[in-house]
């Protein structure tokens, strides 16, 4: 891939990005959703500053975020049993039912999209480059960035 075809392929994730970012749905702003999302990947065993990292967010940023979803009920913030300094973050049944609502509403979007705007060998062959973009997202070339 040259620089040009790497700009093209940048532009059309971007643009998919953003359409499927469209598809959010509900009362709760995107970026708490975001959150709820990086606290599902990363577990109730996270703190905020692995969520802050994560999201490439200050962390006091983060901390106002928190604030709210937890005022919604919609997270736990609870002091670490292994470090009282330290908080651990999870989702609460409510986080975790608003969470999957909003995942299930982009995926249907997409398949419905698919189906729509592309052939079935043209579906087969998103979801190979699915794959590959993975393997890109993987990429590390230097590991201490990771």
């Amino acid at each position: 891939m040259n620089t040009d075809e790497a700009t093209v392929f940048r532009r059309n994730l971007m643009a998919l990005h953003r359409r499927l970012r469209e598809e959010h749905v509900g009362d709760i702003p995107l970026n708490e959703v975001l959150v709820l999302g990086a606290v599902d990947r990363h577990g109730a065993s996270a703190g905020p500053g692995v969520i802050a990292d994560d999201l490439r967010m200050a962390r006091s940023n983060l901390a106002a975020l928190l604030r709210r979803l937890e005022a919604r009920e919609l997270v736990d913030v609870a002091p670490d049993p292994a470090d009282g300094r330290r908080s651990l973050i999870g989702l609460t049944r409510r986080g975790r039912e608003l969470l999957e609502r909003d995942r299930v509403e982009r995926e249907m979007w997409l398949v419905k999209a698919a189906a729509a705007a592309l052939t079935p060998a043209e579906a087969k062959q998103l979801l190979a480059a699915g794959a590959l973009m993975q393997r890109l997202a993987d990429f590390r070339e230097h590991p201490e960035h990771s």
